[in-house]
């Protein structure tokens, strides 16, 4: 079973929320997953380039209620 961790960014600014999504994903296994619950556009941006700089896998968002977003973040190799 592969480990999954959330965390909640939402109120964070972007480098905030980018540290958190590093500080999470970092000791993860490879293919652990960081589900990140956001309420920001901008963050969700900034978490995606995050990703994809880091060599992880963005797999997707989706819209929530009251203007949040569910973002998964898989750690690469």
């Amino acid at each position: 079973m592969t480990a999954q961790v959330r965390i909640d960014v939402r109120g964070m600014t972007c480098s905030d929320a980018v540290v958190r999504l590093h500080k999470t994903i970092s000791p993860l296994p490879s293919g652990g997953t960081v589900i990140v619950l956001s309420d920001d556009d901008e963050v969700v941006a900034d978490l995606r380039k995050y990703a994809k700089r880091g060599g992880h896998t963005w797999a997707g968002e989706r819209a929530g209620n009251g203007g949040t977003f569910e973002c998964e973040v898989r750690r690469g190799e």
